[in-house]
């Protein structure tokens, strides 16, 4: 849900079959509530950082009605779209760049016909079509909005996006059109018990089949998980660890509320520059296997550290 450049900031590699074994991970379910006003919210879980499910935050929305798979294919189905599958994560020159270009009403066919790999990811179809950018409005939910990056995400039924948390440390609200995610969330606090890398915003542990042999301290985590269905939106606070898999194909539209505070814009640009100076500098430096070696090294190490 952030510009990537590295398969480190997110790996987003989609293969059928990987969803998350709840039955194996210390996963809570999250609070749900169909209607609740913004200053509840915001004084129960936008101001703590707690995530939640809610369906008041889109139920004004023109688009609600209007965005479906149809409407798409018959008003923006010419648009040439970016297509993600598993070499997104491959290391180089194709670092960030998409697998394949096809028509937008090609790739709707595609995940309405059946399971596939292939997905949208990050897309801002609004910039093709301006005028969909009405269809929606930034409630008051959160106390500032970063109009200008709207993101819509597709996928086919049995792929997913890997774990990681958002590079610039946004508050993240994933609103849900069609089709059914499961939505897997770990609070900034777990980052160690998740392996991650140094660096970066992700880890080497595949959630929808876990190594607890290899990460042990994993099953120590404890996290949250949501379904979301047409309407339910998903509030991850700055920071949060996010794993989707879509049961169905479908999209959901995800608007960021940036950091805010001295404290907060400094957490956010040592990260950035962690990730495009550290990470890079190192992969030049050693390599792309042998500091990815390296890093999943160094993320054993400190889970092993801990108490």
């Amino acid at each position: 849900m952030t510009e990537i450049s590295s398969p480190d900031q997110v790996h987003g590699v989609a293969v059928a079959g990987s969803e998350p074994a709840q039955s194996q991970l210390n996963l809570g379910t999250l609070e749900r509530h169909d209607d609740i006003s913004p200053e509840d919210f915001y004084t129960k879980y936008f101001k703590p950082r707690r995530p939640v499910v809610f369906r008041s935050f889109s139920k004004a929305w023109p688009a609600r009605e209007q965005w479906t798979l149809d409407y798409f294919r018959e008003a923006h189905g010419d648009i040439m779209v970016p297509v993600y599958e598993e070499a997104f994560a491959d290391s180089g020159a194709a670092y960030g760049a998409s697998d394949d270009r096809m028509p937008f009403r090609e790739y709707l066919d595609l995940i309405e016909a059946g399971p596939t790999r292939k997905r949208l990811f990050l897309f801002n179809i609004f910039k093709h079509a301006p005028e969909l950018c009405g269809d929606f409005d930034f409630p008051r939910f959160a106390p500032k909005w970063a109009r200008r990056h709207p993101f819509m995400f597709f996928g086919g039924q049995g792929s997913h996006v890997d774990a990681h948390f958002d590079v610039d440390m946004s508050h993240v609200f994933l609103t849900q059109f069609h089709g059914t995610k499961r939505v897997v969330l770990y609070g900034p606090e777990w980052s160690n018990h998740l392996y991650r890398h140094k660096f970066t915003v992700s880890h080497n542990v595949d959630l929808g089949n876990p190594d607890f042999d290899r990460y042990p301290r994993l099953a120590d985590a404890k996290g949250y998980e949501c379904i979301l269905e047409d309407g339910d939106t998903v509030y991850m606070p700055s920071g949060y660890w996010h794993y989707v898999y879509y049961e169905t194909g479908g999209f959901s539209l995800a608007l960021r509320s940036p950091i805010t505070g001295p404290a907060g814009r400094m957490h956010m640009l040592y990260r950035v520059l962690a990730l495009t100076v550290g990470d890079y500098s190192m992969t030049k430096l050693l390599g792309q296997k042998r500091w990815y070696a390296k890093k999943e090294e160094m993320a054993q190490r400190k889970a092993d550290r801990l108490p």
